[in-house]
């Protein structure tokens, strides 16, 4: 009976709380080698000896070693960051990123999920998109009423309208030929991203 019973709580424990593998996922910890792990289980070690024995000599060779285990954990930590921020392809993002991950801070979406336009609610991504391309080309109409165009100026063509405010201070364009092995000599030297299109289709 105490068989029975024992296999049926096994077999509903292992049910429940299956076993699983952890992984640290935390990037910060990266610079926590073997050595230092050493290193910190002794200084446990001589943390509690230090306390049971209270000896004089015992205590300054304890502060001697936390000193140089805080130099040793400050280094690799440089070393970590360093070796990270030189390998990205972003410098500005990482550093952004080791910043966040010290400060204990989480990404954040900055996605605007509900737009208000004259009582319409638009929650849509797509319209949320339009209202604001319709919003910021109103704003062009609006600053050209407010500062009229010089009747004389013709403003049809962008590069008309430059010639005849500034002349001609710019060099004409010219358009070289090009051959299909150089656009994929191109395309190959460029660097691979994860970001999206509109289809969220990956570019590399």
């Amino acid at each position: 009976m105490y068989n029975s019973f024992l296999n049926t709580y096994l077999r509903i424990f292992y049910a429940s709380f299956p076993i699983t593998k952890v992984t640290n996922q935390n990037k910060c910890n990266r610079w926590i080698t073997v050595g230092i792990q050493t290193s910190c289980k002794h200084k446990r070690e001589l943390f509690l000896l230090n306390r049971s024995l209270n000896s004089p000599p015992l205590k300054r060779y304890y502060k001697k070693y936390c000193n140089i285990l805080v130099k040793v954990i400050q280094e690799a930590k440089r070393m970590t960051f360093s070796t990270r921020i030189y390998k990205s392809y972003n410098k500005t993002r990482t550093t952004c990123n080791i910043i966040n991950e010290l400060l204990g801070k989480e990404h954040s979406l900055n996605d605007v999920q509900q737009l208000i336009v004259e009582g319409t609610h638009f929650t849509n991504q797509q319209l949320n998109a339009k209202e604001f391309n319709k919003y910021f080309s109103s704003l062009v109409d609006t600053i050209n009423s407010n500062n009229p165009v010089t009747p004389s100026i013709d403003t049809s063509a962008p590069y008309i309208y430059l010639q005849q405010v500034e002349g001609n201070h710019y060099s004409p364009v010219v358009f070289k030929s090009f051959s299909t092995k150089e656009i994929i000599s191109i395309i190959n030297s460029l660097k691979t991203k994860n970001s999206v299109g509109y289809d969220n289709s990956k570019y590399s």
